[in-house]
């Protein structure tokens, strides 16, 4: 079970709670509270006195923390905060705090790993891959997952929902996705050393995968440059984008400390041969993934093509492109290639290993 933090940042001071699935006994720090099932729906409002909760006929009192644990086999729930027009869903348990240092709660999903996994797959893949690539994706899932598990801990939860720890929007309605989480029950990605991997991964790289110290500053033998012709003729294989010339070389000579005489042609034409760290020419030494970050482009692989009073920024790939190519994966996986053929193909010399494995080769003999 691990706790991924919920509306995070969001400041939720009232919210709906209904059991879609399953039935539900409600803690508070007094004791049990009550059983909730299907029919039961209940309102949380933030107010001086804590947390208040009711339901549609009763004043259940204020409370400093609820409980919502899934008592059946198989439990999930919805929730509904009034700035959001969606209602959302989650599997197993929901711990409800208050901020220590702000007047709004902390909804917190407590959760069976492989059901995180599930949701984690569905909110970064969607539901159109074959199942071959959600079994890898799932691995990859779990893998950044318990690598990252500690993450959030100042803060009380594991993980957040967001995409800088993994993009999870509840419970997945793919049973193809979910079946894939439960095969792969317990396998993560481990190095050489038997330590959980980095397990990088993003849309699409253009046709070559980068070297992981290339975007970051660690070297990692196993996120190694590799010629990927999987990806190319998948949606964000390539993209364009259209900057004044004015713009351009003022972003030059301002952020890069050039001479005022710099003749106005330079740099308005680059031709990356393969995948670059530095945009370099003319005393110009640039990181590619800087350009990328300050206008914002969709990757750090592109030419730059003079174009009248215009350079054209002609790129590939969408992403930091270190690690696992998704769309590229995904092709693989529609071609017949099975999750660890494609493993191995965006990793470099890396091994599968169930969960009581790792433990076992990292006991302390």
């Amino acid at each position: 079970m691990i706790n991924i933090g919920l509306y995070h940042k969001y400041k939720v001071t009232s919210f709906i709670f209904h059991p879609e699935q399953g039935n539900y006994s409600v803690f508070t720090e007094k004791g049990k509270l009550l059983e909730a099932d299907k029919g039961e729906v209940l309102e949380l409002h933030f107010s001086s006195s804590g947390i208040s909760v009711k339901s549609l006929d009763q004043d259940y009192g204020s409370f400093k923390k609820v409980r919502f644990i899934g008592t059946e086999p198989s439990n999930s729930f919805e929730i509904r905060v009034p700035f959001s027009k969606k209602t959302r869903k989650y599997e197993d348990n929901l711990f409800v705090n208050i901020h220590n240092y702000y007047n709004y709660f902390q909804l917190i999903n407590n959760i069976d790993l492989d059901n995180y996994v599930a949701g984690v797959v569905e909110s970064e893949v969607g539901r159109n891959p074959p199942s071959e690539y959600f079994k890898l994706q799932s691995i990859i899932c779990r893998t950044y997952a318990l690598k990252n598990i500690d993450r959030h801990s100042v803060e009380g939860f594991s993980l957040c929902h967001k995409v800088h720890c993994q993009a999870y929007n509840g419970k997945p309605k793919s049973v193809l996705i979910k079946e894939a989480a439960i095969e792969t029950n317990g396998v993560v990605i481990v190095d050489s050393d038997i330590n959980l991997i980095t397990a990088t991964f993003y849309s699409n790289c253009g046709g070559e995968t980068a070297n992981s110290e290339e975007v970051w500053r660690s070297k990692l033998y196993y996120l190694r440059t590799t010629k990927d012709t999987f990806c190319l003729k998948e949606n964000n294989a390539v993209w364009t984008k259209k900057i004044s010339k004015t713009s351009w070389k003022s972003y030059l000579k301002k952020h890069h400390a050039h001479d005022s005489d710099l003749n106005y042609e330079c740099g308005t034409e680059y031709f990356q041969l393969d995948r670059e760290q530095f945009y370099e020419k003319d005393n110009v030494k640039i990181p590619f993934v800087k350009i990328r970050k300050d206008f914002k482009l969709k990757s750090a692989q592109f030419n730059v093509i003079p174009d009248a009073n215009y350079v054209i920024l002609k790129g590939k790939g969408f992403g930091h492109g270190v690690g696992l190519c998704q769309e590229g994966a995904m092709r693989m996986a529609k071609l017949g290639f099975s999750y660890i053929d494609i493993l191995h193909f965006y990793y470099e010399d890396v091994h599968m290993i169930n969960l009581e494995s790792l433990a076992f080769f990292k006991a302390d003999f």
